[in-house]
């Protein structure tokens, strides 16, 4: 049980400082599918929204084991649905920044 406590808190670190990589100092290079040449959006919304994502994926895994030996094991299914639901608003989101900005 242990164990599962430190695998989730040490995940959960890993993705804050990833978060905080992207947001903070621009490591845009860390999105999976990002082509520096290939976005024309806003990068620093993109920076913005994708690490701001990673960084709450990474507090929800910290709180994960918490929540599901604490409260129930509903807790895990609030989780999955929480990331699915953001998971699939980020990309829709992302995929609305990658229109060319207008030169006007």
């Amino acid at each position: 049980m242990l164990a599962g406590f430190i695998v989730c808190f040490i995940v959960g670190l890993f993705c804050i400082l990833m978060g905080f990589l992207i947001w903070k100092k621009k490591y845009l290079s860390f999105i999976a599918g990002y082509n520096e040449h290939t976005y024309k959006g806003d990068k620093e919304k993109l920076a913005k929204a994708v690490g701001l994502f990673t960084i709450i994926v990474g507090l929800l895994t910290v709180l994960l084991p918490f929540g599901l030996e604490f409260v129930s094991e509903f807790f895990g299914l609030l989780f999955g649905a929480v990331i699915t639901i953001g998971s699939v608003v980020l990309v829709i989101y992302v995929n609305k920044l990658n229109k060319p900005t207008d030169p006007k």
